[in-house]
């Protein structure tokens, strides 16, 4: 070998040692923050996990980002002292392409040159009004979720990179996002029950290319990278050599800026979740007069903090700023201030309250008898609870064994106009305004049951029973009372 051969060699294997620990490192900086290890502890540190190792689903495409996330991944579990316990690559079949069997079979034979266990999950593209990008997108993390549960891991591993994290800010920026839209994904993102991990986040596209050259990887190429009728395509295409020409060393100092505002992001995260505590009751119900005593962004910020607290998606900035308005301008109980999906976040006196949808007042489909077999729990399946009957002492009102035994017991909703003396020194008053003087919002009402003997009401969830039927005399005959104990839903959640 000639001395310029060897010294070009030579450069080839420091340059290769040089970017494989640079992606080790990103590597390992990573899975140390998806398990909690932290090198300098901190106030807010998560605590550390010495000897933890992990298990890990590895979203396997066959492109050249991938390849080389697998490829370091292996790289780093084969090393002594590891916390990598186990890999699984998984392949997710679109379909879309005609290409799409022979990327599965690639994948298959590198993972099984690399001693991984490998996987591939076909999935059904619905796009459902969005498009095709989004839609794949959808079904992919589902799948690696999915996969993730069957595989026990402890995170989710995708080979996102720093041009990626550019891209979608500049998507994002021209869609007009907020801040937490420009911030795009972070590095390391609670997903379920696992942890999603991104380890090159911060990684140049440039940096992979090399490793893959130095190597000599092969990778599969996607033909629909190149179509610039997808905007991401055109952006790394078109937009970005134009930028990189007008300003050389532009993708770095825009990656700066793109850090700079995720961590804006998660500020006011951190914000608006100590505002939430001191806003919300102990219900999570959100006390109208200390929030609107915020500045008008971190009222936003509070109820985007507090909807997200539901598992539910917040609506646009302008839509938030519609539910505050109506917040501050409606007095009414029956108001609906937002729906989505099965919830509904209502007004109620002075506090904003979300609730699953309520049943309709007058539905006959949640009639239910009971089958008298004295104290015991009555399950009412159609009410997502169960009523508890039980003997009552001698000082405590009840209803007669006799009543109960000799009549015909059933619960029902509300029809209207239904009446009650719950308080033997005050009078008989409706339903509706006994609800009102216990504070129970119009929108809960419907969940009640009311338990009937014969043609009497005799009690009612959340009121108590009606002191006609229910006496303290005992007459040498046992005397029963009743409790609605409802499902471990989302209202009694909030009871708690």
């Amino acid at each position: 070998m000639s001395k310029s051969r060897a010294r070009v060699r030579h450069y080839e294997k420091l340059a290769l040692s040089t970017v494989s620990r640079e992606l080790r490192e990103a590597l390992e900086v990573s899975i140390d923050e998806a398990l909690g290890v932290n090198d300098t502890p901190s106030l807010f540190a998560q605590p550390v996990i010495a000897d933890k190792k992990a298990r890990i689903v590895v979203g396997f495409s066959g492109g050249r980002d991938s390849v080389a996330l697998l490829q370091t991944l292996v790289a780093l579990r084969n090393k002594r002292n590891s916390r990598i316990d186990e890999i699984l690559a998984l392949h997710v079949h679109h379909a879309l392409s005609p290409n799409a069997n022979r990327w599965a079979r690639f994948c298959r034979e590198m993972a099984d040159s690399l001693n991984v266990p490998f996987k591939v999950t076909h999935v059904m593209v619905k796009t459902k009004g969005d498009g095709v990008e989004a839609a794949a997108r959808k079904a992919r993390y589902e799948a690696l979720n999915q996969a993730a549960k069957v595989f026990n891991a402890d995170m989710i591993m995708t080979a996102h990179h720093e041009d990626d994290r550019l891209e979608t800010f500049l998507i994002q920026w021209m869609r007009g996002a907020g801040v937490e839209g420009l911030a795009t994904f972070p590095m390391v993102k609670k997903e379920s029950d696992v942890m999603l991990v991104r380890p090159f986040l911060h990684v140049p596209r440039a940096l992979i290319e090399r490793y893959l050259e130095l190597v000599d990887l092969p990778w599969v190429e996607d033909e629909s990278n190149a179509d610039t009728t997808y905007m991401r395509n055109a952006i790394r295409h078109e937009v970005l050599p134009v930028m990189d020409t007008i300003r050389p060393g532009f993708r770095a100092a825009a990656a700066r800026a793109v850090e700079l505002v995720a961590q804006t992001s998660e500020l006011l995260k951190e914000v608006a979740q100590e505002d939430l505590k001191k806003v919300r009751n102990e219900k999570n119900e959100l006390q109208i007069p200390k929030l609107l005593a915020l500045s008008d962004m971190r009222q936003t910020l509070v109820l985007r903090a507090w909807i997200e607290s539901f598992g539910l998606v917040p609506p646009s900035k302008a839509r938030l700023t519609e539910q505050l308005r109506q917040a501050r301008e409606t007095h009414s109980d029956t108001q609906l201030t937002f729906r989505m999906d099965n919830f509904e976040m209502r007004r109620h006196g002075a506090r904003l309250v979300m609730r699953k949808q309520s049943a309709p007042k007058k539905d006959t489909t949640r009639f239910e008898t009971l089958n008298w077999r004295g104290e015991g729990r009555y399950p009412l399946p159609s009410w997502n609870g169960e009523l508890v009957v039980r003997v009552v002492g001698d000082d405590e009102a009840g209803v007669a064994e006799s009543m109960l035994s000799e009549g015909v017991l059933q619960v029902r909703p509300r029809s209207g106009g239904e009446k009650m003396k719950i308080h033997r020194a005050r009078p008989r008053k409706t339903l509706k305004a006994l609800y009102q003087e216990a504070d129970i919002a119009e929108f809960d009402r419907a969940d009640l049951p009311l338990l009937w003997c014969n043609d009497d009401l005799i009690y009612a969830a959340g009121l108590g029973m009606d002191t006609k039927f229910a006496k303290t005399e005992s007459d040498g005959e046992k005397r029963y009372a009743f409790e609605w104990v409802p499902d471990e839903t989302l209202f009694s959640l909030m009871q708690s």
